[in-house]
């Protein structure tokens, strides 16, 4: 089973039972200008039918997360950090490259001066830019798989020997200068003349006459990190469609009386595959009660949760006596709301809480899909970190009340950080065991006999 990056769905518009539909009239003309959350909250009374519950069982459990896609858009990430919590995680690039066009040409007698790997940061970033990271560069020697989806544990064969390496502090956030002119936040690394050899030795022949025979003389880089540090560490993102995101060869025309600089660029665009390959090493170095969780897959865990993105964690919630509601008659759910606080212990300048999770039910095929709330908007449907807070919120209305309805089965619900593909962000959740301020479900319900 694969875990999608999140998903778009088309909103849409649902029939509101007549009996909701009074009762927010209501609540909206003696409440108007209140909170949302606080709208008709005096309002309940037992005898109108009207209650709130926040002790619906949860039972909790973290797991090792599927593989993800990791080719869908427009960027990568690359990097490599040891997490306190989590232990150490590498991201690297595997890349094609694009020729400039068909029957492409150098001139006729081309001199190689260099060839340079250049790429243009999002200026998005997880961990310690302060660390220096030994960048380098490997030639592949398998093809780039030929397929729509790309997974982040997919690894390809590559040369022994690197092709290009420099110490890096990364800057996602600061313009580079060349110069006297100021752009982007990139940077580049110069890659062996062997290499650029190797590209020059291709003009002339039928490796430049395609993209299928160049990628067949040519198959792409990977781009990665040395594990040579035991502390900080940083994953950053790259804009793989960036002007500076590419392979530039630097030559001169032998003939040439003058030597006169030229130099073509191999970009990426929408057809080139590629994809980020993801290292957590087991989690060797995590938390004890990660690895103690890893190794015993489905055991229940009601007072840490760990999440992580990148294929890392991900959290199960299951609410087995959810039906015990409906005993009371027939039940009418107001507002459903999953809260979510987190144990601000483990987390700091370096490594902050996720920006947002993202909920997800199992479908018929056992894949993941979004909640039917996530229909209405992500606005509605909640999962940004509140840092006033500290917690998560979920509006589930409509789920919860398809369960009750037994138009839905009481699945196991799946919580991960949202854009899990595309940044290094993780978070430590109290669960519902913990004494103060654990993870609910409060339910605010209309009884009808």
């Amino acid at each position: 089973m694969k875990t999608p990056a999140i998903p778009c769905f088309r909103g849409g518009f649902y029939r509101i039972p007549l009996q909701i539909i009074a009762i927010v009239a209501i609540m909206f003309t003696w409440q108007s200008c209140t909170e949302p959350d606080g709208i008709g909250l005096n309002l309940i009374d037992e005898q109108a039918g009207i209650q709130i519950t926040d002790t619906i069982s949860i039972l909790t459990y973290f797991e090792l997360d599927d593989s993800i896609p990791t080719n869908l858009g427009f960027q990568n990430i690359l990097g490599l950090m040891n997490d306190p919590v989590f232990g150490k995680v590498r991201a690297s690039i595997i890349t094609q490259f694009r020729l400039p066009s068909n029957n492409f040409s150098l001139s006729e007698e081309p001199v190689l001066d260099s060839i340079v790997l250049s790429l243009g940061y999002t200026g998005r970033y997880y961990g310690n830019l302060e660390t220096f990271l030994t960048m380098r560069v490997f030639e592949l020697i398998e093809d780039v798989p030929d397929a729509d989806t790309l997974y982040n544990n997919h690894p390809l064969a590559v040369e022994n020997r690197h092709i290009g390496q420099r110490i890096l502090r990364p800057a996602p956030t600061d313009s580079t200068l060349i110069d006297t002119t100021m752009f982007a936040p990139h940077f580049s690394i110069r890659l062996s003349d062997r290499f650029g050899q190797k590209i020059i030795a291709a003009n002339g022949t039928e490796y430049f006459e395609n993209i299928n025979n160049f990628l067949e003389y040519f198959k792409g880089l990977k781009i990665t990190v040395a594990d040579n540090f035991s502390e900080g560490g940083s994953i950053f993102n790259i804009n793989m469609y960036s002007f500076f995101t590419r392979l530039s060869l630097h030559y001169k025309e032998a003939s040439d009386t003058l030597q006169r600089p030229r130099v073509y660029h191999f970009y990426i665009n929408e057809f080139t595959k590629r994809m980020t390959y993801v290292e957590h090493f087991d989690f060797e170095g995590s938390h004890p009660l990660i690895t103690e969780q890893i190794s015993n897959p489905g055991q229940t865990n009601d007072s840490l949760l760990f999440l992580k993105a990148l294929g890392g964690l991900r959290v199960k919630l299951r609410f087995p006596h959810l039906e015990n509601l409906a005993q009371q008659g027939n039940i009418t759910i107001n507002q459903a709301k999953l809260i979510i606080p987190i144990d601000q212990d483990f987390i700091d300048e370096d490594f902050p809480a996720a920006r947002r999770l993202f909920l997800l039910q199992y479908s018929d095929d056992n894949g993941l899909m979004a909640l039917q709330d996530f229909d209405i908007g992500q606005i509605y449907f909640g999962g940004e970190y509140n840092e006033t807070d500290m917690q998560y919120e979920f509006n589930v209305t409509k789920h919860f009340q398809g369960v009750l309805d037994g138009n839905l089965d009481n699945n196991e619900l799946v919580l991960v950080v949202s854009g899990s593909a595309e940044n290094a962000e993780r978070v430590v959740l109290k669960g519902p065991g913990r004494a103060e301020n654990p993870m609910k479900l409060k339910i605010i319900y209309t009884t009808f006999n």
